[in-house]
């Protein structure tokens, strides 16, 4: 277990789901069902997973931007679903988002001196003298010129952009920066110098990051543990190397096979999986993946798995896995 004095974010059995329109509250999209993670500070943790299962909609309810079904997000030990709107904008200080489309988060009437003067005006930092002086140094660390801040949005390419939106979440000086598919849509030469930018940043400032992303290279390159998630659930967390090394989970290695060979003659056997994502509306009974996954047996159909403790730190959704049951 996690030293809990060095546990600066909790997730425990968090829910999200969406009332189905005409259903009349009978039918919800599970987008995020019953999620436990803790995140340590100072570290990184990847959370990946193919579209659909639930990523972004467990980044938004990690700062409230949604509102959970069930569940507790503990950020230094205090439930932020409980907190009252005042509590909860002085929260928001402590914890900040980078979104996947930096053109459609910045506001294209703000000069980018005015973008990221706001943060230090909003929560009443310092006079607008000092948030200017500020703003200044915030865009010189991010890696721009000084020349940038007379500029608007539409003036920059995608990653200056994205570069402009870390400025932004570093204004406050967080304790935490969720990247949200930050890199997603930068060519693989940008988005080796915003995450390269991105280490550089947590370790001058002791940030801890979580990282969600599809592309498996870069999560591997960036994270200390990493999350795997499927239909709404975390189906397997572990660190990095543990994960890359020994997968348990069948989504897991299936995940892992499709990734594109990094070294020249490395040769992969391509694990193929038959069948689409089911519905996060009508999930099937059992295991979500039974109906995708190799393995499956009958028991697979019929019994909902519990958390198995593969070994320290490693955890995986799968009665399959071996292990010891976890009780959560």
């Amino acid at each position: 277990m996690p030293d809990k004095s060095n546990v600066i974010l909790e997730v425990k059995h968090l829910k999200k789901w969406f009332p189905v329109a005409g259903s009349r509250g009978k039918k919800f999209v599970k987008a995020v069902d019953d999620v436990n993670l803790t995140i340590l500070k100072g570290e990184t943790l990847g959370i990946v997973g193919e579209s659909g299962c639930g990523k972004s909609t467990f980044a938004r309810l990690m700062l409230r931007l949604l509102d959970a079904t069930d569940g507790e997000v503990l950020l230094n030990g205090r439930d932020i679903m409980k907190l009252s709107p005042n509590e909860m904008r002085k929260t928001r200080r402590n914890i900040q988002m980078v979104f996947q489309d930096p053109y459609a988060s910045l506001n294209p009437r703000m000069k980018v001196e005015r973008i990221l003067m706001e943060p230090y005006i909003i929560h009443s930092l310092c006079s607008v003298k000092e948030a200017k002086i500020k703003a200044a140094e915030l865009i010189e660390t991010v890696g721009l010129s000084a020349e940038s801040l007379k500029k608007y949005p539409h003036e920059f390419s995608g990653g200056q952009r994205q570069r402009i939106c870390i400025a932004r979440a570093l204004a406050v000086m967080p304790d935490i920066i969720v990247c949200d598919e930050c890199v997603s849509a930068l060519d693989v030469s940008i988005q080796a110098q915003i995450i390269n930018m991105l280490k550089e940043l947590q370790k001058k400032y002791g940030l801890t990051l979580v990282f969600i992303s599809h592309d498996l290279r870069v999560v591997r390159h960036i994270s200390d543990h990493i999350a795997v998630m499927y239909l709404g659930e975390v189906v397997e967390h572990a660190s990095k190397q543990e994960l890359f090394e020994n997968p348990r989970h069948p989504y897991t290695q299936a995940l892992l096979s499709a990734a594109p060979a990094t070294r020249p003659g490395e040769v992969k056997k391509r694990i193929r999986l038959k069948g689409e994502l089911p519905s996060p509306i009508d999930r099937p009974a059992g295991c979500g993946f039974c109906t995708r996954c190799l393995y499956a047996e009958e028991n697979c159909t019929k019994e909902v798995p519990g958390v198995y403790r593969i070994g320290y730190g490693h955890d995986c959704r799968c009665i399959k896995a071996g292990g010891e049951l976890r009780i959560l």
